[in-house]
């Protein structure tokens, strides 16, 4: 390889301004977004204060997972249950559009609402998506 080099310089030459002219132009054409599409979750929590985890699960989670299974283009979803909190993050499947999918859960939670137990605070749905996810400074930035 080093003899082909030295014996033909020009082609070599050639061969990486061709590579180099070639990564130039696919760089400039490469789209960059700030915040690219991701398939973030709907969250829906709940709040009932002072209620034990199982009976959080049995009352408020498991009834919301069954409604929620009439809201269309649903991929999957998971839950946790917690002292006096339900949480459930609904997945959807490709291509849905999240503003769509948010009022879609939020309208199907409200209408559940009256089979909650009394005193259940009303449930609060948030579209996820890549501007509100947390990020982390390295050590060296975050000491300013």
């Amino acid at each position: 390889m080093p003899r082909f080099a030295l014996k033909y310089p020009f082609f070599i030459i050639m061969l990486c301004l061709v590579v180099a002219l070639i990564g130039t132009f696919t760089v400039v054409r490469m789209p960059v977004d700030l915040f690219p599409h991701i398939d973030m979750p709907v969250v829906v929590a709940t709040f009932y204060n002072g209620m034990p985890p199982q009976q959080i699960e049995s009352d408020i989670t498991n009834t919301f997972e069954r409604f929620f299974t009439l809201g269309a283009t649903i991929d999957h979803s998971e839950s946790r249950s917690q002292t006096g909190v339900s949480l459930i993050k609904i997945y959807f499947k490709p291509g849905t559009d999240p503003n769509v999918a948010v009022s879609n859960i939020a309208n199907l939670a409200m209408a559940d609402l009256r089979r909650l137990p009394p005193g259940t605070l009303p449930p609060v749905v948030l579209g996820m998506d890549a501007s509100t996810q947390p990020y982390a400074l390295s050590r060296s930035r975050a000491r300013g």
